[in-house]
């Protein structure tokens, strides 16, 4: 699917740290707590979805974020680690830290286009390939990796306040790359 006319997609700046904060906890709470919110889910999102979360990772080298706006407003983002260790394969590499896509705006295409961008980020640094994981509850997620091109190498933990919360652990090999 191609990426709507009406959505523009740029390098996030620090002026959008408030609204990637905001919109990072409103789709970490959509996906997550399913089943309304527990303490775990409340300290997950109030300690990494914060603004000066956001600000930090912005100033950070190794990290690009680029977001998606419609009209003016931010509706997604794609969050890229240059240099991280993928979990279950020997691979140190670009990693999609996140890819978050407000609901009205899924199955629209801004999730890919923002993915797409991703990976022509791992490519300009001529990373052989892009990594991700993704919980095991989102069916959304899990169906989508592998509709574009993403493989399914195994599964990981994520901690949440001393709970392990299982991921599948997804790998895109990029066509040319080095």
């Amino acid at each position: 699917m191609l990426q709507p006319a009406n959505i523009e997609l740029h390098a996030a700046g620090q002026s959008d740290a408030i609204c990637l904060g905001v919109l990072a906890t409103q789709v970490f709470l959509d996906t997550y707590a399913t089943n309304g919110i527990n303490s775990d889910l409340a300290i997950e999102a109030l300690q990494h979805y914060s603004p000066a979360v956001f600000e930090a990772r912005l100033r950070n080298p190794q990290i690009e974020v680029a977001v998606a706006e419609h009209d003016g407003n931010l509706v997604g983002f794609v969050d890229v680690e240059t240099d991280s260790t993928c979990p279950v394969c020997e691979f140190s590499g670009p990693e999609v830290h996140r890819l978050y896509v407000q609901a009205p705006f899924q199955r629209h295409g801004v999730g890919q286009a923002l993915l797409k961008r991703a990976e022509e980020r791992a490519k300009s640094i001529k990373a052989p390939s892009i990594w991700l994981t993704a919980w095991v509850g989102n069916a959304g997620a899990l169906a989508f990796y592998p509709r574009v091109g993403y493989k399914d190498v195994g599964i990981t933990q994520y901690v949440i306040n001393g709970k392990s919360y299982e991921n599948r652990v997804f790998v895109k090999t990029l066509a040319g790359a080095a």
